[in-house]
């Protein structure tokens, strides 16, 4: 895992989760309504045009989008971005085994 950052771990469906590395990381999540629970941080998603408003805000402040198979946030993004929502690149993150990882532009 990367010593700081924000890692986006879902976000298809009703609510985005995510892992905070540091407070200062925790505090930029919680300005975007993300709460604390089950370990990890979380906040509904009410609508397509919510989800897009909170994939822009993620990428304004160096959100990493993990990558992997179906859905992942790295999939959602890259289908809003195919669709013309979102403009700006995104970074995202994808493991090659438990401790070693790599980041991307995509």
């Amino acid at each position: 895992m990367p010593d700081d950052g924000i890692i986006i771990t879902e976000l298809a469906g009703g609510r985005a989760a995510a892992r905070a590395m540091t407070p200062t990381d925790e505090a930029g999540l919680s300005r975007l309504g993300f709460l604390p629970r089950d370990g990890q941080l979380v906040r509904s998603i009410l609508s397509v045009a919510d989800r897009i408003a909170l994939i822009q805000a993620l990428i304004d402040i160096g959100a990493l989008f993990t990558d992997g198979r179906d859905w992942c946030p790295a999939g959602v993004v890259a289908h809003y971005r195919d669709a013309g929502h979102i403009r700006q690149p995104f970074r995202v993150i994808s493991w090659n085994n438990p401790s070693s990882f790599r980041i991307r532009e995509a």
